[in-house]
């Protein structure tokens, strides 16, 4: 951990916070995976913090011990809702305008976060910039999702950048198609990196090869987007 991240625990936020060393506008939200702040998650926050960006991640679980295992993980992810999710992205939004004095920040998310991406961007209008990687879209819809993310995504404002993986499981070639539909009606960009041999959580899975062959390319990208967009 570098001396300019911290766990945060106050205020109703829970989460991680990795700054840059030098002063900064520009921030980022991070909406992790179904395992929460792990240590892909906080070194991505940190990997932001080098490139400038002050990065907050969001412990969806709030504070509870971390859990490796899948469907435990799984579980766990069940209880959250949409509404509740959202809650929190304003509270983080409000907390880097506010605290850390901060004018422009996006939202990144992976898997289960890259979802929540999509639909915070739609509904919370400071948000400047949107990455997903791989967002969790199934259809249809588990119990506890509220929103249609794919037609909710037509009202993001700010910019978007998609990474498809070639073989996911959860968010099917047809999903992302209407996505891509989706994004490319409205009037802001859309960039879309489309990774053929890749896996669903491919940046933070090392097996197979082509996973962190995709993400050698992948995540500079991802992070010129954020730090083009917020600057």
């Amino acid at each position: 951990m570098s001396p300019k991240s911290q766990d945060i625990k106050q205020l109703g936020l829970f989460g991680f916070l990795a700054q840059p060393d030098a002063p900064t506008k520009s921030g980022v939200v991070i909406l992790p995976t179904i395992f929460g702040v792990n240590a892909f998650v906080r070194g991505y926050a940190e990997t932001l913090a080098r490139a400038g960006l002050a990065a907050a991640v969001w412990d969806p679980y709030e504070g509870l011990p971390l859990i490796t295992d899948y469907e435990e993980s799984k579980t766990r992810s069940r209880s959250l809702s949409d509404s509740g999710m959202q809650s929190n992205v304003k509270k983080w939004v409000d907390y880097m305008e506010n605290d850390l004095t901060l004018t422009s920040i996006g939202v990144l998310g992976f898997c289960l976060g890259g979802r929540y991406a999509l639909t915070a961007a739609a509904q919370e209008r400071r948000i400047k910039a949107c990455a997903a990687a791989y967002p969790s879209i199934e259809n249809p819809r588990l119990s506890n999702q509220q929103h249609d993310a794919v037609a909710l995504a037509a009202d993001i404002r700010c910019p978007v950048q998609v990474l498809q993986p070639g073989h996911d499981p959860v968010a099917t070639v047809e999903t992302y198609a209407a996505l891509r539909e989706t994004l490319h009606k409205r009037a802001a960009p859309t960039i879309w990196q489309y990774h053929p041999d890749a896996e669903h959580g491919f940046m933070h899975r090392k097996e197979p090869a082509a996973n962190p062959a995709a993400t050698v390319i992948a995540s500079p990208q991802l992070v010129a987007f954020l730090t083009a967009c917020l600057s």
